[in-house]
């Protein structure tokens, strides 16, 4: 039992580090958007920040897929650790060591 809860806090820290990651990617952008609006002055600078959008959608778009990936990978690994252990619980009971 203890091996399996040391596995779960192991999976929920790594899932908790991705999400943060994530937030903080996010929060950044947030924040870099804040001061490119706060610069508009006129329509030039109007103009210039719908340009920049561009950029901030392709940003997004690769962070969505980076988080995506990562969640995958996430899952992937929290089932391999789930069957070894499912493996390893039906030997002890099996062979009682």
């Amino acid at each position: 039992m203890a091996r399996t809860n040391q596995v779960m806090v192991g999976q929920f820290e790594k899932w908790v580090g991705l999400r943060m990651d994530s937030f903080k990617a996010y929060v950044d952008l947030g924040l870099a958007q804040a001061k490119v609006v706060l610069k508009v002055n006129g329509s030039r600078s109007f103009n210039e920040f719908l340009d920049s959008q561009f950029a901030v959608l392709s940003f997004v778009s690769h962070q969505m897929v980076d988080d995506g990936r990562g969640l995958a990978e996430w899952g992937i690994d929290c089932s391999k650790q789930a069957t070894r252990l499912a493996q390893e619980n039906a030997l002890r009971l099996l062979f009682k060591y």
